[in-house]
């Protein structure tokens, strides 16, 4: 990442926030809510990040994503600053590909699948998995370690002994259910990073990975490496 775009970026925070900003220290993976910034102000951020870079926000609605860390703030800035560093071997691609390529690059900022998940909480990385369908249905079967906010019942009220330090990742029954989706919808509308579990507790169960509950299995069943990690 270039000085430039470092110092963009320190720019519109000091804009937002009213003080000097030190980002020097501060690792990538920062998020934004430990710099004091809201949701607002956030996407207040964002905006008058992409207006500076010049930025047509029609032609490039895909970019109005929210950032969650500075890294996201910093690749926003790369993207259309022209920064070498933050883009390397990406030159002379066209309009579409850099499309096609920020499509993907953004499934794998905010999906994650049962085999890395399982990785993450074996390594002990900072992150919490929530379950957000019904009670009833967490009770009956859940992933170990799993905390319950069902959906529906997701406030401001409900998220306040949260940390918003950690990773969440939400999840639902699979493809056939949209909880998840509207768990990390709320979720990252009240600030905080969220991952979506790719094929819910069915996938999970499917790769062979152990569940809690009344209905859970305690013995992972024979697993099969993911292909995709060849």
């Amino acid at each position: 990442m270039s000085v430039a775009v470092k110092d963009k970026v320190a720019e519109n925070l000091e804009a937002a926030l009213g003080k000097p900003v030190d980002l020097d220290p501060l690792p990538d993976d920062t998020s934004l809510s430990t710099l004091g910034l809201d949701s607002l102000l956030t996407i207040s951020v964002l905006v008058t990040l992409l207006e500076d870079c010049g930025v047509d926000l029609g032609e490039h609605a895909d970019s109005l994503v929210t950032p969650s860390t500075l890294g996201d703030l910093y690749a926003i800035a790369g993207r259309f600053m022209g920064d070498e560093d933050s883009a390397p071997g990406e030159s002379g691609m066209s309009r579409e590909q850099r499309s096609q390529l920020d499509y993907y690059q953004e499934k794998l900022a905010y999906e994650i699948d049962s085999a890395d998940l399982k990785a993450a909480l074996e390594e002990g990385q900072e992150l919490v998995v929530v379950d957000g369908r019904s009670s009833e249905s967490y009770d009956r079967e859940h992933i170990p370690g799993a905390i319950s906010i069902p959906h529906r019942s997701i406030s401001q009220d409900s998220l306040a002994g949260l940390s918003k330090t950690p990773l969440y990742v939400a999840y639902c029954d699979g493809i056939g259910c949209n909880a998840s989706t509207k768990t990390a919808i709320k979720l990252a509308t009240s600030g905080f990073r969220v991952k979506e579990l790719i094929g819910g507790l069915d996938w999970w169960k499917r790769d062979g990975y152990a569940t809690e509950g009344h209905a859970s299995r305690h013995d992972a069943h024979a697993h099969v490496d993911c292909g995709c990690a060849g």
